[in-house]
């Protein structure tokens, strides 16, 4: 199922998409940390036959869709010289 999120007034964007995840970081705000150790401690509590459930995820802050930085694009040194830059 598309998860569909407002991009402005009369869009909608599928955050789940291939694209959209290459292009952007979405943080959800949410706080996994007790999920988190759920996950260490699962094996322990299946050893002494204990079943916890799984924990929530509390949303801690607003969502957050940021585009992705690009790194810098550095020429080779051959290159460079070939050119005369260095």
């Amino acid at each position: 199922m598309p998860m569909l999120k407002r991009v402005s007034k009369d869009r909608l964007v599928d955050i789940n998409d291939t694209l959209v995840k290459a292009s952007v970081n979405i943080d959800d705000g949410c706080d996994y940390t007790q999920r988190i150790i759920w996950g260490m401690n699962n094996k322990r509590f299946m050893r002494n036959g204990e079943v916890a459930p799984k924990p929530e995820a509390p949303q801690v802050a607003p969502v957050k869709i940021e585009a992705k930085k690009k790194s810098r694009k550095r020429g080779y040194k051959v290159v460079q010289k070939a050119i005369g830059a260095v």
